[in-house]
């Protein structure tokens, strides 16, 4: 085998590397459109994220609310509104029977 001091390669402290400038911002560049093609695509996962637990806080209080839904689709507030709306409606028919009465 030669020994070439040619072909030897030493890298050292004090090695200079030369690169034309046109490369050099290339590479600048392209490391530039990556970090921020990287931002969008971390925020845009993060936004997917948020919307997912949105929606599943949706789909659980839609849930919880047919759960409490009563039998042939009778809210508690429902009964209540009824049971006020039969009240009224007897206290009518005694006020119609009584002014019935004192129209006679």
């Amino acid at each position: 085998m030669q020994n070439d001091n040619d072909t030897d390669l030493k890298i050292g402290e004090g090695t200079d590397i030369t690169i034309p400038l046109r490369n050099l911002l290339s590479i600048i560049g392209g490391v530039a459109v990556a970090v921020i093609g990287y931002f969008h695509v971390d925020e845009r996962i993060m936004l997917l994220e948020h919307e997912q637990v949105r929606m599943l806080d949706d789909i659980q209080a839609n849930a919880v609310w047919i759960d409490e839904w009563e039998s042939d689709g009778i809210l508690p507030l429902d009964v209540k509104q009824n049971m006020k709306i039969e009240f009224l409606e007897k206290k009518m028919e005694e006020l119609n029977g009584k002014i019935k009465e004192q129209s006679k």
